[in-house]
């Protein structure tokens, strides 16, 4: 109750209390290609308060996309460098011309890529906690500092789509994140799902996003 009278002095009540109610209405699609890290995306989305739902990338095709207020892609135990990606990029086509949040994580970052004319190369692995410079302020980090600690879990990356921004780096690749200029297209070469706090802020960052959309 002493909360609620701050708030009520503040006029703040009705602020968050239309927050809550717009947040439970927000459904987020979770792109699962395979990652055993997609159940914790959908852990964060919980922690968060956020409804979610993880669907496979192969029923893309039969999915009523207007059903989610946004989208993220998962990681994947596939190297883009050794397979035929071409049916992913024809199943997420869509992407290019969505006015759905969309948020790509490792995989889904470099299938995101992919979409807008990257090109995808092998380098070396990094399976640890990175530090990651943030090359640029965007509302994606949100309440970060400038030099932030994400786990990673890869061995590729992409070069930088045209007119894409790249938002951040690290010491062995140079496209940690990026974001499209005039679309809410984002993605990350890290895994926010299991980068505890850091992470976490990052995909509520994301979510709220859709809350704006």
């Amino acid at each position: 109750m002493i909360l609620v009278d701050i708030l009520l002095r503040l006029g703040l009540l009705s602020y968050y209390i239309n927050h809550y109610i717009r947040s439970k209405s927000v459904m987020i699609c979770i792109v699962n290609f395979g990652s055993r890290k997609t159940v914790r995306i959908q852990a964060c989305m919980d922690t968060l308060g956020f409804a979610s739902r993880i669907l496979n990338w192969d029923d893309a095709e039969t999915t009523n996309w207007n059903d989610f207020s946004a989208v993220i892609l998962s990681g994947a135990p596939v190297l883009l460098t050794d397979c035929d990606y071409r049916k992913y990029l024809e199943r997420f086509s869509f992407l290019k011309n969505t006015n759905i949040p969309v948020l790509g994580i490792c995989f889904g970052h470099q299938l995101l890529g992919l979409l807008f004319g990257s090109s995808v190369y092998k380098s070396d692995a990094v399976r640890s906690e990175t530090e990651i410079t943030l090359l640029s302020r965007d509302d994606l980090f949100g309440g970060c500092e400038e030099k932030i600690l994400m786990m990673e879990d890869h061995t590729e990356g992409i070069t930088l789509p045209d007119s894409f921004l790249r938002l951040a780096c690290s010491a062995k690749y140079e496209v940690e994140a990026m974001k499209h200029p005039h679309l809410n297209l984002f993605g990350v070469q890290f895994h926010p799902e299991v980068s505890a706090e850091n992470g976490l802020k990052l995909l509520n960052n994301f979510c709220q996003l859709t809350l704006l959309n």
